[in-house]
This record gives C-alpha cells, sequence and structure tokens, in this order.
C-alpha cells in the first residue's frame, strides 16, 4: 500500500475530538488548535487532512475463502485507510489493526455497486465544496447503529466511504468517540488526487 504524507500546515478548531479518551480531552482543551497532516492515498485516489494526534495504519488482512478469490472478489477493507489515537491502539501494530476490535475511523472504496447506496436511505444529503454527501443512520453490515458512515461522491461519479466506531471499546458506560465530527472535517479537505 503506497501512501505520501504531507508536513502539518494547518490548523482546525480545538473543538474537534481527537480520540474520545479522557487524555485527548485534556490535550484539545489545553490547545486552542490541532494542528493537520495532509495525506495522500494512492490507492483510493484521494488526498484529504486529518488531526495529527492520529496515527494511520491499515486493518489487518485475512486471506478470502479460495472460491471467492477464484471468482476475483476482493478482502473488505484491502485499501482502506485507517486513522487510531494512540491511546486506543493498545499494541497492535499499525499496518496490522484487529477490523472491530480498535476504535478507528476509516476511508475506503465501497466493495459494493454505487447504485446500492442510492438504495439506502440516508439520514441527510448535503454538499461540501464539489462533493455530494450522504450521512446514513449506521454501518450497512454487523456494526449497523454503532458506527457512523458517510459516502462521499466526487462530480467524476467516483465514491469514497468514510465511518468510524461510535463508542470506545472496553468501557463499562459507553463512551462516544465524537468521530463523526472528525470525518466532517476531513469532508472538508477531501480531494481527488491530480484534480
Amino acid at each position: 500500500m503506497r501512501f505520501r504524507f504531507y508536513l502539518s500546515v494547518s490548523a482546525v478548531a480545538a473543538s474537534l475530538p481527537l480520540a474520545g479518551c479522557d487524555a485527548a480531552r485534556e490535550e484539545s482543551r489545553a490547545n486552542t488548535a490541532s494542528r493537520v497532516t495532509w495525506f495522500e492515498a494512492e490507492e483510493l485516489g484521494v488526498r484529504f487532512a486529518y488531526p495529527d494526534s492520529f496515527l494511520v495504519g491499515r486493518f489487518a488482512q485475512k486471506p478470502l475463502p479460495p472460491e471467492a478469490a477464484a471468482r476475483g472478489l476482493e478482502a473488505p477493507f484491502q485499501n482502506a485507510v485507517v486513522l487510531v489515537h494512540p491511546s486506543q491502539l493498545r499494541s497492535h501494530p499499525l499496518d496490522a489493526i484487529p477490523v472491530g476490535d480498535v476504535p478507528v475511523i476509516w476511508l475506503d472504496r465501497p466493495n459494493s455497486a454505487p447504485a446500492l447506496f442510492r438504495l439506502l436511505e440516508p439520514d441527510s444529503t448535503y454538499s461540501i465544496g464539489p462533493l455530494t454527501v450522504s450521512r446514513f443512520p449506521g454501518f450497512p453490515g454487523p456494526y449497523g447503529e454503532n458506527a457512523f458512515y458517510y459516502v462521499a461522491e466526487f462530480p467524476d461519479g467516483e465514491f469514497v466511504e468514510l465511518g468510524a466506531h461510535r463508542y470506545l471499546a472496553g468501557a463499562e458506560e459507553p463512551v462516544e468517540t465524537h468521530y463523526d465530527r472528525v470525518i466532517e472535517a476531513i469532508l472538508e479537505s477531501l480531494a481527488r488526487t491530480g484534480a
């Protein structure tokens, strides 16, 4: 997987949650702004800015069953960009974050046909610059309403999905991540590469 990093060059409002954990909340309160880092994901054909308090990784890859591989199917999240706060990563390596075990934000190309998204009922659809963004009530799959889920459509008809866990893992009471605010800030900067 080839990625390009860019230097931290701008600031975003400190109200952006950094990870939904106490240390990150305190850091956010103490600073007047959080720096961002620009990132280019060649496999996804996009670039975007994200809070530099996050690390960039990828999900652990499991081999597809032989019959699925023979049909030319692609593993889910194979090219996903994964943003994780260091306090949530625990002992997992950045290049093999277990899907579902660690609260993260991810960006990926949808595996489903784009027409599928037109059949689902978004909570809202709005424009951010050239993007048409649909926010759904949850992830269409096993995480359901426990995940934030957005689909961004570019003017050229390409799609990128953005998702995130709604809650931190392992807390006795549900603790919200507020990662939807981070996704919305990412959407402000999301652009096609070469555009």
